[in-house]
């Protein structure tokens, strides 16, 4: 039965991959519809002879010696800058687990500095850094970027190991930190049984399949990266090719076997992972909540009263929450009033003329007297387009985080409360298998189409075609995490207490479910908004800016519609080649502003968070509250606690 779901799954999967991969194909020109371009792909799936490239004039290439040098350059690159990430992240966790805390607490801040920022971001810095070295010591520590179809290899998986390094070496520092709270393991010390004993014959070897299972997301976030990354080192990967292929009618067939190509064997990695280690499903009975009726009386349980937590904090005194809020509103605000009040919005110098009226210099600008920040190659002076952008870049990405929340909240409901458990489990495997393709990717395909310079839409319409792909492309994943969510608090032992009074689900999810998981809720919200200015910069990269381009001028393939900060983006390459787009600093400098912000008040949320679970409070708190930490105390063993690797302690 397992061997049937497995392959099923990957079969649905592939369905799903066709699908996605028509898209493209209702906006182009001439096209004769979706479900038709569905069928023409379908046939030439299960005809091998149709797998060609037509480039035309005559040359046709089949499709997977057109493919395979591309692919195998960048999976090597991803599957190196994995294993790179994971044994290293593994490696430092565990030798931080034998240091004192003194000597830790700096790599973990250093830690969660680098994963707050954006991996465009750290790569270029690199870059610089390498070019900098360069310059001042004449010696080349990495090749940087890539000539033609010349390969290189340390400086790209570097680059993209830092980011699953990063992440896994918190996440297994973490568990091991866990694990060793647990009983077996007071009870090992106390047979004398040294520290590296227990870590290395009990400790990992417990949490290593847990740990392998969580590597899932990170990788899904890696290969999010990958397309950017290899733009911007100029890399002749899998990237280049459908750089090239986006605006060409015909090539879904392509699109499929570049999607597939990740899906497939990651899928085959994880799902043979979790048949192995994964939670073996056990029969339960039904829970409390399921004999609830949908509905209730409102007379019913509004005499009841129950005392409320005294350690709750609302989230306004929360003073990194307010301080990354505030700033937040004041750009936000500030962005509004400077588009009312200034004329021109933008103000534009493409050239620089002497005094007898010849042109001197053509932009971009440094900073002076008459640019305080420069300008860009267009001539825009830069604090405008950061002034006027603003509300662009916050707006934007705080609507589509507003909506992949509220709407996955919104389908979560019925989904936990109406649908049966089965059609439940097979909705989560089959959205779990978005984890295994590239987010970025999926978002480049989709959008070319739409928001380039060809594009017949209108301005509104290419901000409501992106608005909406965005929405839906991460809608599915938030659906199931706040199911979950959901789920998770309708098995509490209080929502039983409440359906014994008589409460339905409509109030249980009113009065107990959403004040659990508010605050989660809103955590969730500012790290959807931290993805969704990531892939802001990940689009801007490749110039698919919000609102779409408009035709350039003077050698320019397009400009951007508005102002928008990752209009910029995409002469960070322009800037290492020439030496000059300096200004791209300062419009970087304006991302890991709004990105600090945004991770002040994640961070005041999850302070919040904690002290309503009774953890981290002052002292002062904790003696006021201490029957919360006598209740969460436990006084019966679990089965599992004195569980030890080997059986056996010697």
């Amino acid at each position: 039965m397992r061997a049937v779901s497995f392959v099923g799954y990957l079969f649905v999967g592939l369905v799903g991959l066709v699908l996605i991969s028509c898209v493209p194909s209702i906006f182009m020109p001439d096209s004769s519809g979706y479900f038709s371009a569905v069928a023409v792909l379908a046939e030439q799936i299960l005809d091998p002879s149709r797998w060609v490239y037509d480039q035309g004039y005559g040359r046709i290439y089949p499709l997977f010696d057109y493919l395979a040098p591309a692919m195998s350059y960048s999976m090597t690159i991803l599957i190196g800058a994995l294993l790179t990430g994971f044994i290293g992240g593994l490696l430092f966790a565990v030798v931080s687990c034998l240091l004192p805390n003194k000597v830790v607490f700096p790599f973990k801040r250093l830690g969660y500095l680098l994963e707050s920022i954006p991996d465009v971001i750290l790569a270029f810095g690199i870059q610089l850094f390498v070019v900098f070295f360069y310059k001042q010591f004449g010696f080349l520590l990495f090749r940087f970027s890539s000539v033609g179809q010349e390969e290189i290899y340390v400086l790209p998986i570097l680059i993209l190991a830092i980011l699953p390094f990063v992440t896994f070496y918190r996440i297994v520092l973490s568990m091991l930190e866990e694990e060793q709270q647990k009983d077996y393991v007071l009870l090992a010390k106390s047979k004398g049984m040294g520290r590296e004993a227990i870590l290395f014959r009990h400790v990992l070897p417990n949490i290593l399949p847990s740990a392998f299972l969580h590597t899932k997301v990170i990788t899904w976030a890696t290969l999010s990266a990958l397309p950017a990354i290899e733009y911007l080192m100029n890399l002749y990967g899998i990237t280049s090719i459908l750089k090239e292929l986006l605006l060409q009618p015909g090539q879904s067939i392509i699109f499929f076997f570049i999607l597939a190509a990740f899906f497939v064997p990651f899928y085959l990695i994880y799902s043979t992972a979790e048949m192995i280690f994964g939670e073996k499903s056990r029969v339960s009975s039904a829970p409390a909540w399921k004999a609830a009726p949908l509905f209730g009386s409102r007379d019913k349980g509004r005499h009841i009263i129950f005392d409320r937590a005294s350690n709750n904090q609302k989230i306004y005194r929360n003073q990194k929450f307010m301080l990354g809020f505030i700033l937040i509103a004041l750009l936000f605000i500030g962005s509004c009033i400077y588009t009312l009040a200034a004329n021109p919005i933008i103000n534009v110098d493409q050239y620089q003329y002497d005094d007898a009226g010849n042109m001197i210099q053509k932009a971009p600008f440094g900073p002076g007297e008459d640019y305080w920040l420069g300008t860009d190659r267009l001539g825009r002076h830069l604090d405008d387009v950061l002034l006027a952008g603003a509300k662009y870049t916050i707006g934007f990405a705080l609507l589509v985080t507003a909506l992949r929340i509220v709407g996955g909240f919104l389908l979560a409901i019925p989904y936990v409360l109406l649908m049966p458990a089965r059609i439940r489990k097979f909705l989560d495997k089959l959205v779990d298998g978005l984890h295994y393709v590239p987010q970025s990717l999926l978002a480049i395909m989709l959008l070319t189409p739409i928001i380039s310079p060809d594009s017949l839409l209108s301005f509104p319409e290419k901000i409501i075609w992106q608005i909406v792909i965005l929405f839906l492309l991460v809608l599915p994943l938030t659906t199931i995490l706040l199911g979950k969510e959901i789920h998770h608090s309708l098995s509490s032992a209080y929502v039983t207490s409440g359906v014994v009074l008589g409460a339905s689900r409509s109030q249980l999810l009113r009065k107990h479910v959403w004040p659990q998981i508010k605050i989660r809720c809103y955590i969730l919200f500012g790290q959807q908004t931290l993805q969704v200015i990531v892939l802001f910069i990940h689009l801007g990269v490749f110039q698919l800016y919000f609102g779409g381009t408009v035709p350039g001028e003077e050698g320019f393939s397009g400009a951007p519609a508005t102002s928008e900060w990752s209009s910029q983006i995409s002469f960070l390459r322009y800037m290492l080649m020439t030496g000059q787009g300096f200004y791209t600093i300062s419009i970087l400098l304006a991302y890991l502003l709004l990105i600090g912000c945004i991770q002040l008040m994640v961070d005041g949320l999850k302070e919040v968070e904690l002290r309503r679970l009774g953890v981290n409070l002052s002292k002062k708190e904790k003696k006021s509250n201490t029957f919360l930490t006598e209740a969460s105390a436990s006084t019966v063993v679990s089965s599992d606690a004195f569980r030890f690797h080997d059986k056996q302690l010697n």
